[in-house]
């Protein structure tokens, strides 16, 4: 449970500095399509550790 809470916290947290550093050039459409890839994986992750999770739950 602890290495799915990490590679979560990890994962997010590097899709989220992904963002912080293209925010500022928003006008490029690649750093368009970069900010929505970060933000699809940022919510599938958290759907993928919710998922997991629950798995992990049952076997307890």
């Amino acid at each position: 449970m602890k290495r799915l809470i990490w590679f979560t916290i990890i994962n997010i947290t590097a899709m989220l500095f992904l963002i912080a550093s293209r925010i500022d050039s928003v006008n490029d459409t690649v750093d368009l399509i970069l900010i929505g890839i970060a933000i699809f994986l940022i919510i599938a992750n958290l759907i993928r550790f919710f998922v997991e999770r629950k798995k992990l739950n049952k076997f307890k």
